[in-house]
């Protein structure tokens, strides 16, 4: 789950570690320096450090944590400190996938308190968090476009995955992706990504039998292909605008 700053110096991810002492494995959430190609951790709590997303001034993360008995999401400094637990529940709900709007005010993120996992957004101290998505069987990795008036993510319907966009709010929401694979199952189609300019979202299919990438128009109207390979691709994230 890679995630660019938005300075575009460094780029967050989670990594399986073994621990030395106990010999178990964390997944562990590490920062990567672009210029220095240095690595450093920067949350290991015991459990899970997932699901990263910088703060529009790169100086902070938002990603889920489960140190306790619940993963929930929590905003923190570059040094690992714990600046304040984002969300609580409730009644044990999980809370996961952060997504920061552009302005910085708000937040859109998954959980499960409604009984499936739907897509939510509050402020981004965590208050008022209302939901936006209403139908599905899970909605997952939700995507701020540039200017901050929609959201991208994936939703399930039967045992596939598509593309969607909705405004920030909820309406207009429109579906990208429907393919089927060479067997004649539905391709999925997860992990969207929107582009600097706002006018593409990128995402993974497996529609060829391999997990390769596409970008489509935010109206869906244009689909390409972006790898053209045997290899598997997982969570493609579009870069900032580095000029």
């Amino acid at each position: 789950s890679p995630a660019w700053s938005p300075d575009g110096k460094n780029i967050a991810y989670t990594a399986t570690v073994q621990r030395a002492r106990t010999r178990l494995r964390n997944h562990d959430m590490f920062i990567y320096e672009l210029a220095s190609g240095r690595r450093f951790p920067v949350s290991f709590r015991e459990g899970i450090n997932s699901g990263a997303n910088f703060s529009p001034d790169s100086n902070y993360l938002f990603l889920t944590i489960s140190d306790g008995p619940h993963p929930d999401i929590c905003k923190i400094s570059l040094d690992g400190t714990i600046q304040a637990r984002i969300t609580k529940g409730p009644a044990g709900a999980m809370n996961v996938e952060p997504a920061v709007s552009p302005d910085g005010t708000k937040l859109a993120f998954s959980s499960d308190r409604s009984g499936r996992p739907m897509i939510y957004v509050s402020n981004i101290d965590g208050s008022n968090a209302s939901r936006r998505t209403l139908a599905g069987q899970f909605n997952s990795a939700p995507a701020w476009s540039p200017d901050g008036k929609k959201i991208a993510f994936a939703g399930q319907e039967a045992d596939h995955f598509d593309i969607f966009v909705m405004n920030a709010d909820g309406t207009e929401m429109i579906r990208l992706t429907k393919a089927t694979r060479p067997n004649g199952r539905m391709a999925q189609n997860e992990d969207p990504s929107f582009s600097p300019d706002g006018r593409f979202v990128m995402y993974t299919s497996n529609r060829t039998g391999n997990n390769q990438i596409y970008f489509s128009t935010v109206d869906g109207n244009e689909e390409r292909r972006v790898t053209h390979d045997n290899n598997n691709y997982y969570k493609a994230k579009w870069s900032p605008n580095l000029e």
